[in-house]
């Protein structure tokens, strides 16, 4: 009988979109939160829409070539993930309602829809307001997810946090102290991963890769067996501690 399920359940295909920016195709999230559901015997087929530094309003308005609004209208998606510029949700959350909302109206009904909350870092641009941590971040979008159905929070920027505190030696940011790492990407699609399948991230492998066009091996990610055990557990107490 198990073995019956399992054999359903990776049979039954799920198209999953990543409508965002650089916070999200850094170090290739979206790809590594497929190989870690094929890993699990999960048949995702997962995509992006993505353009360094866009917004919501960009997709909504094709900016940056973006053709986010064709893709939604003619393809549909079990789930749909949206991450707005990162100083959006502190500076101009108000927008970023606006164009979520737009952007909903092309989905259909029963489509899980998910809003990514990232994390502060250094220098976050907010004049005249106090800002030191992600929490700020999530609960904006928490006031959002309110108002409508169906619709959950991504905590990435807590995790951060958290792994951060507790493992100030590992960066989680690249040089310019705003992107994601390579650790940083893989304690992200560790949160998307337990967010999403409500299973724990531990266990999960250390190193993604595929082949390219040519046939060539191309690697998605490889963290420390050490690192990754950690942002593992991170991202599991973030999901779960919750719920």
């Amino acid at each position: 009988m198990i073995l019956l399920l399992q054999i359903s359940r990776a049979q039954k295909q799920e198209k999953v979109l990543f409508v965002g920016n650089s916070f999200t195709f850094y170090w290739n999230l979206p790809s590594q939160l497929e190989k870690m559901a094929q890993e699990q015997n999960l048949d995702w087929n997962v995509n992006q829409s993505t353009a360094g530094g866009a917004t919501l309003r960009d997709h909504w308005q094709g900016n940056k070539d973006l053709k986010t609004r064709e893709i939604l209208s003619k393809t549909t998606f079990e789930r749909v993930i949206f991450q707005d510029h990162s100083t959006y949700p502190i500076m101009h959350i108000d927008t970023t309602e606006f164009y979520f909302s737009k952007l909903k109206t092309l989905l259909p009904p029963q489509t899980k829809i998910y809003l990514y909350a990232t994390w502060y870092y250094p220098n976050f641009p907010v004049e005249g307001l106090v800002i030191k941590d992600s929490k700020q971040i999530e609960l904006n979008l928490k006031d959002i997810s309110k108002k409508y159905k169906n619709i959950e929070i991504i905590p990435v920027g807590r995790a951060f946090d958290l792994f951060s505190s507790k493992y100030p030696g590992i960066k989680l940011l690249t040089d310019d102290a705003k992107h994601p790492s390579h650790n940083g990407t893989y304690l992200a699609a560790c949160v998307f991963y337990a967010t999403l399948t409500g299973q724990s991230s531990k266990g999960l492998d250390r190193r993604y890769e595929d082949k390219d066009s040519n046939g060539k091996k191309i690697y998605y990610s490889i963290v420390e067996e050490s690192s990754a055990s950690k942002l593992q557990s991170i991202a599991d107490e973030i999901v779960f501690k919750k719920r």
